[in-house]
């Protein structure tokens, strides 16, 4: 029977034969199968072209495919074959040739190929070089032998490597070297004859992205190689290297901290901060900048506001120091540039400081403030650009669904001015933006100012109706000022819609008489003049259709005596006919009501012990209450025991 399938063969013997060139190996006395009559050829070891040469390619088997194995393959030609050909491959020590493993796997129904994963990894040990070679069995037949390949397993990356550099020798924060903007060179030594590469990546103080790994090649096997790395921050920086050898191992990681000298100058600016605003500040408006140098020597700071702002230099005092007044000459975000020159006239790193520009109208009144739905805020709007002749808010909303912009236009005085006022129509408000207009058309930036919207979804307060057929009242009452109505409805069946009218403290009563049993609850939105309407309130509550079990004899608290007594059973199921009832979970008996729906259960126990009785109601139609169980103990004598009141067990049907 022929293997299935040439990716899932299964090696069905693996022996150690005693010689190469000796007839003891199995099989070697066979003849030259005329079905295979030429050698494999086409050989390869994992992929790679059969190397007739020892050491061979270098392999990880643990990197090579899922079965961790180093491949052998080949191809023959298979007409002819028998019904259940071989593949025997020879595998051996190139320093042991007189002990070759063998390998001995089936061939795939019509296939031309040999091939085994030689996946015993104590016979493919590390540092190991192998040669191997492959004939194909037919019955006693076999082919000749093709020819000799050869690898190495090398399954270890080694030890780290080293690294060192002039310019950035590892140090400490009080220690640091370089400086921002110059270059240096680091040389990864390898710690194996075996390297062929390095893999590293650098870490820096200020990252923009996640770290790039790179690859670079060793001067020559086992030799080191040189790369190169120009910080643009200072502060702590730390290199990462692994080498590489042939087989594509990795070592283990060296780690190689540096600190590099802060070079750029520090910027100070109460007048245009970058961590809020100052509105005394505006376009046009100079503002004192502080800078001081860290590089000894500098004798000047030039700066500069983006790629196309205004520019210039300020002479430092000797300790290093000036002061600039800059003018902005636009409105937003934008990017003060300053770099130290020294006296010699180099130009050192250049420091960034983000800063905004806030020419945004001034807001005061209801800021940052909660509102009522229904209710309003008024706030009042001073122009800080020219010639203001309007203002523009637009509501923003939180939740992950983006909602379009829609502005509101808010003409201004004759001096710029303007009151606004806003009232909450929902609860998904979280502020407003608000930006002038001047004359010519031209935009402020916009003014935030938060919003917190209570809903004031009524509170609902209720009594009775916990029978089912009686009447449950509720009274609700909202913080929503200038209630004109509330809308409430009864499990929100829009047949029990009521549109009631408030009293004069805003309250509203109303009642319900739930036609169902089991869980019942009640909504309730109130609304104003203008239509806008609170969150939803409202209460729920369970309704009973039971019926209600009593007995004198037969007590819940304390217990019955072992004589006949009676049970009581009181309808909550309207139109209450009969009753079905059984004693500890056994079959139900029927009992029939008087015309009011009572009825009484004579009874006299048999044994003393707990007893539970399971009653429900059955109405003229035919619908059936949820279960009480009365539960009760019987006892020989007077003896005084407690017991839980009657539970309610409802239908799950």
């Amino acid at each position: 029977m022929r293997v299935p399938s040439r990716a899932r063969r299964r090696v069905t013997a693996l022996v150690t034969a005693s010689m190469l060139g000796c007839g003891a190996t199995i099989g070697l006395t066979a003849t030259p199968a005329a079905a295979a009559t030429t050698a494999p050829t086409d050989l390869k070891t994992s992929n790679q072209p059969c190397a007739t040469a020892a050491p061979g390619p270098y392999l990880s088997p643990e990197m090579l495919n899922d079965a961790r194995a180093v491949v052998l393959r080949g191809t023959f030609d298979g007409d002819g074959l028998g019904a259940d050909p071989q593949a025997d491959f020879q595998v051996w020590d190139v320093a042991n040739p007189e002990q070759p493993q063998q390998w001995l796997t089936g061939i795939a129904e019509q296939s031309n190929e040999v091939y085994i994963q030689l996946e015993d990894r104590a016979r493919q040990l590390d540092g190991v070089t192998y040669a191997w070679r492959v004939r194909v069995l037919d019955g006693t037949d076999a082919s000749p032998w093709s020819a000799t390949c050869y690898y190495t397993v090398d399954r270890s990356g080694g030890p780290a490597p080293t690294v060192a550099s002039a310019e950035y020798p590892t140090g400490s924060w009080d220690n640091p070297s370089g400086g921002i903007g110059k270059l240096g060179s680091f040389t990864l030594s390898p710690t194996s004859p075996d390297t062929v590469s390095y893999r590293y990546r650098f870490h820096v103080s200020e990252p923009t992205g996640d770290p790039v790994e790179t690859t670079v090649e060793a001067e020559g096997l086992g030799g080191p190689a040189t790369v190169e790395f120009t910080p643009q921050a200072a502060g702590n920086h730390a290199l990462r290297v692994w080498a590489l050898d042939r087989a594509g191992n990795f070592s283990e990681p060296a780690h190689y901290e540096f600190y590099v000298k802060e070079t750029r100058p520090s910027i100070f600016s109460a007048a245009y901060p970058d961590w809020s605003t100052n509105l005394n500040y505006n376009v046009g408006v100079p503002g004192a900048f502080e800078l001081r140098a860290s590089v000894p020597g500098t004798t000047s700071f030039a700066w500069r506001i983006d790629e196309d702002g205004p520019s210039g230099s300020v002479p430092a005092a000797a300790d290093g120091t000036a002061t600039v007044m800059i003018a902005p000459v636009r409105a937003g975000r934008q990017t003060l540039y300053v770099r130290s020159v020294t006296g010699d006239g180099a130009n050192h790193a250049s420091r960034a400081y983000e800063f905004l520009v806030d020419n945004a109208p001034r807001v005061t009144g209801d800021t940052d403030r909660s509102v009522t739905i229904g209710s309003s805020l008024s706030y009042h709007l001073a122009p800080r650009t020219p010639n203001v002749e309007a203002y523009l808010y637009w509501v923003s909303y939180s939740g992950l669904e983006e909602r379009p912009i829609e502005k509101v236009t808010v003409p201004a005085r004759p001096d710029g001015t303007a009151d606004l006022t806003w009232t909450a129509t929902e609860t998904s408000v979280n502020g407003l933006r608000i930006q002038s207009r001047s004359a010519d058309g031209s935009l402020s930036e916009p003014r935030w100012t938060s919003v917190s919207v209570d809903g004031a979804s009524p509170t609902v307060n209720r009594t009775g109706g916990d029978d089912l057929g009686t009447t449950a009242s509720f009274t609700a009452r909202t913080r929503m000022a200038n209630v004109v109505d509330y809308v409430v409805l009864l499990n929100r069946d829009e047949a029990t819609e009521q549109v009631l009218t408030p009293a004069a403290d805003g309250s509203v009563t109303f009642s319900y008489t739930p036609t169902r049993a089991g869980y019942n609850y009640v909504t309730v939105v109130a609304r104003n003049a203008a239509g806008v309407r609170t969150e939803e309130g409202g209460t729920y509550w369970t309704v009973l259709d039971s019926p209600k079990v009593t007995s004198t004899d037969f007590p819940t608290r304390d217990g019955g005596q072992l004589a006949p007594g009676s049970f009581d059973f009181a309808p909550r199921l309207p139109n209450t006919v009969a009753y079905e009832y059984t004693f500890n979970f056994g079959p139900y008996t029927n009992l029939a009501a008087r015309p009011d729906g009572t009825a009484t259960l004579d009874w006299t126990p048999t044994q003393t012990g707990r007893y539970t009785l399971s009653v429900r109601s059955i109405a003229a139609g035919g619908a059936r209450s949820a279960t009480t169980n009365y539960s009760f103990l019987v006892v020989d004598g007077a003896a005084k025991v407690s017991s839980a009141a009657p539970t309610t067990a409802y239908r799950t049907h």
